[in-house]
């Protein structure tokens, strides 16, 4: 059962819907790292230079990675970064 998380990158990942499908979800810190090194490395995705939030916890902290140079760090989880909805395949 989820608590009210109405705003957060987690919820706005659950309520995209593109291309059809609805089973969009926020990315754990492995995924979005993978997708750095891959997609974002050969200018694949159409990835901007900025922060995104990952699915992974620290404490009262979250992960998020800079695609602008691949360093992974933790900040508050007020702080405002990009969120980039994935899928399983």
């Amino acid at each position: 059962m989820r608590t009210d998380d109405t705003g957060t990158a987690a919820h706005r990942c659950r309520e995209y819907q593109q291309g059809g499908y609805n089973d969009w979800f926020l990315p754990s810190k492995d995924e979005l790292n993978l997708m750095y090194q891959i997609l974002k490395q050969k200018n694949l995705g159409s990835f901007s230079n900025v922060q995104y939030w990952s699915s992974s916890s620290y404490y009262s902290s979250a992960w998020n990675q800079r695609f602008s140079d691949g360093r992974q760090d933790t900040n508050s989880k007020t702080n405002t970064y990009a969120v980039r909805p994935v899928r399983a395949f």
